[in-house]
């Protein structure tokens, strides 16, 4: 196989790397970034990079459906397969629906708060009102848990990979 055929292209692992730092980020400490000051919530910061992850999940989505995957090495087993798709299509809902309910819980929110509304992403608009008419805003944080789930599981396959079954599995994302 050459080296095009088992590794990511580069678009694929400069959104992965970017989109995952920004979500260990978020989903570790993102809590901390919705300040109170006076009484008042400053969700600035934390609505700006969940946004971001938003556009980037979606952008990073398109580029799959367009651009498949490598091959999984053929050294994994079947279960190891099916987990891996199950994450990976997890991280996918988790990285699009966490924003999304994220928007749905500020737009209920904002009726108690109505300064909510003029949370905005990094200056440039507010964010756009997403009435939560389903309740799914409260699975916001519960979001949060599944995401801790997922990157532990994540990196620990990885892990296991590249210093158990040395089968070169991180080489298909490394940046070189």
């Amino acid at each position: 196989m050459t080296e095009q055929n088992i590794r990511y292209n580069t678009v694929a692992i400069w959104l992965h790397w970017i989109i995952g730092l920004l979500m260990i980020f978020m989903l570790f400490f993102g809590e901390g970034l919705i300040q109170r000051v006076q009484g008042t919530f400053y969700p600035s910061v934390h609505v700006s990079l969940g946004i971001t992850i938003l556009v980037l999940s979606v952008a990073r989505l398109a580029w799959r459906l367009m651009n498949p995957p490598p091959a999984l090495p053929t050294t994994m087993k079947p279960w190891e397969v099916t987990v891996s798709h199950i994450t990976h299509w997890a991280f996918y809902a988790l990285m699009i629906g966490m924003p999304l309910t994220g928007m749905m819980d500020i737009s209920h929110a904002a009726v108690r708060n109505a300064e909510l509304l003029q949370a905005s992403v990094f200056g440039l608009f507010n964010v756009p009102v997403l009435p939560d008419l389903l309740g799914l805003g409260q699975t916001h944080s519960l979001g949060a848990v599944a995401g801790k789930i997922l990157v532990i599981l994540h990196v620990g396959a990885a892990l296991k990979h590249q210093l158990w079954n040395k089968d070169g599995l991180l080489r298909r994302m490394s940046p070189h």
